[in-house]
């Protein structure tokens, strides 16, 4: 089998786990569980990206690949524990403003 079914059958695999997590996301007793299914679908798709995507990439690519990944996690993550619930849809805006930005930027 190639890499390309391989991969495609990881992008459908992610695309069930979004789905799902979405679903769960609509109760706040699965919410955290929803959150959790969403995040394995998108690590799944951009590992199976990376690990099986052709071309001649240099190596320097994924090391800025990581770097932006852990930078943001990091960040993501200190901002998460710092923001009250009050201010959650500020954050959100923010997050959706900030995923916009680099969009436009690429």
């Amino acid at each position: 089998m190639s890499n390309k079914y391989v991969l495609d059958i990881i992008y459908l695999f992610a695309s069930v786990t979004f789905i799902i997590g979405l679903k769960m996301l609509s109760g706040p007793q699965t919410a955290r569980r929803g959150n959790l299914w969403a995040a394995f679908g998108m690590t799944l798709a951009v590992i199976g990206t990376i690990a099986l995507h052709k071309g001649d990439t240099p190596p320097i690519i994924y090391i800025l690949i990581g770097s932006a990944i852990l930078i943001g996690s990091i960040l993501g993550w200190i901002a998460a524990k710092k923001v009250k619930m009050t201010a959650m849809p500020e954050m959100v805006s923010l997050f959706n403003g900030m995923g916009g930005a680099c969009a436009a930027l690429i």
